[in-house]
């Protein structure tokens, strides 16, 4: 079952509520828009999901709720979901041990393979040619035309990123001890890089970004030099614990790149984004997000807009999701359902 709204640019927040006539709004569903922002819903580590992921069509802004897997079972259950935007395909991987694959334009289920169980990050390499799947203890890699297990290797974690070329593949955790350098061609490990507890990662400007979730401080990794930098940040919870993630008051959640490269930006359980510098790693403030509600914003998934200086990112306390000024941090538009731990962009 899939669910579409319709909103403008103007009545964002009003006609996000209203529905429209399932007509018009596949229409609009089907027009290719210039990006799609897609998300899974909020789920636990383990266990059942709600089945359910947002895509977003923009410019125009079309506005997709879609049914991956059955709610209440581990088919429901996904957290970062990867876009192949060269062939049109959203990769789903589930903690069942399933990855659903959806039509870019339409959210229309194309067909399914097995994955690894407990799977539920993936990301699709440079060259469109590979699905990597991960779980907590393991890292597969599928061939993204036929399904085909390519190798899997004993690396898990929750978090990956490519480099520029797609020739490093970095993987780290929340409980790994360092990220682990592999060879996305063979699955071999090249290097162990000594930044442990990994939240998210991003690599901009030749640099690799490790957000640590408990600390707050985020690390940055030049490959060209082996030198890290590390950069303390007031986005702590001193009574933080893994075991108890919603009930913190700070910590780094989903990281963003901006789309010159120059900065990274991460969002806080403190209801902060952070920017950092990627020319030259440095911390360069935090910009409170303002949306003119009484309480905490706690915030989790975050992602660029096309529109220069915007972002997208989730108040998960709240249900909703938000598109903010990154220098002000005023809210411009809300979607009020609307929530994803792990916003992707796709062009």
């Amino acid at each position: 079952m899939k669910r579409t709204l319709q909103f403008s640019s103007l009545l964002f927040a009003g006609l996000i509520a209203a529905g429209v006539s399932a007509a018009y709004a596949q229409n609009n569903a089907d027009t290719v828009s210039s990006h799609v922002l897609a998300g899974a819903f909020p789920a636990p580590p383990k266990g059942a999901g709600p089945g359910k992921l947002t895509m977003m069509h923009l410019p125009h802004g079309a506005v997709q709720v879609v049914s991956f897997g059955q709610a209440g079972t581990p088919a429901g259950n996904s957290f970062y979901v990867a876009a192949d935007s060269s062939n049109q395909q959203l990769f789903v991987p589930t903690v069942e041990g399933v990855t659903n694959i959806l039509d870019l334009r339409t959210g229309k289920l194309i067909r399914h393979f097995n994955s690894i169980p407990g799977g539920r990050v993936a990301i699709v390499s440079p060259d469109h040619n590979t699905v990597y799947v991960l779980s907590g203890k393991a890292l597969a890699a599928y061939s993204t035309s036929d399904d085909t297990l390519r190798f899997q290797v004993a690396v898990g974690g929750n978090a990956m990123a490519f480099n520029t070329d797609g020739s490093h593949l970095y993987i780290g955790g929340n409980m790994n001890k360092t990220i682990a350098d592999i060879d996305p061609a063979t699955g071999h490990t090249l290097q162990e890089i000594p930044i442990g507890h990994t939240g998210d990662l991003a690599w901009a400007h030749g640099v690799l970004f490790s957000a640590d979730i408990k600390s707050g401080v985020m690390s940055a990794y030049k490959p060209e030099t082996n030198h890290i930098y590390r950069m303390a940040t007031n986005e702590v919870d001193p009574d933080f614990t893994y075991s108890k993630i919603p009930a913190a008051t700070a910590g780094f959640m989903q990281l963003a790149v901006s789309p010159d490269q120059n900065t990274v930006y991460a969002a806080g359980f403190s209801g902060h984004i952070l920017r950092f510098s990627a020319a030259d790693p440095t911390y360069l403030g935090q910009v409170k997000v303002s949306g003119g509600k009484t309480g905490p914003n706690k915030l989790s998934g975050l992602a660029m807009m096309p529109n220069a200086g915007q972002a997208i990112t989730t108040i998960e306390n709240r249900r909703e999701s938000v598109v903010v000024n990154l220098h002000t941090g005023k809210v411009l538009k809300r979607m009020p359902n609307v929530a994803s731990n792990r916003w992707v962009l796709a062009h």
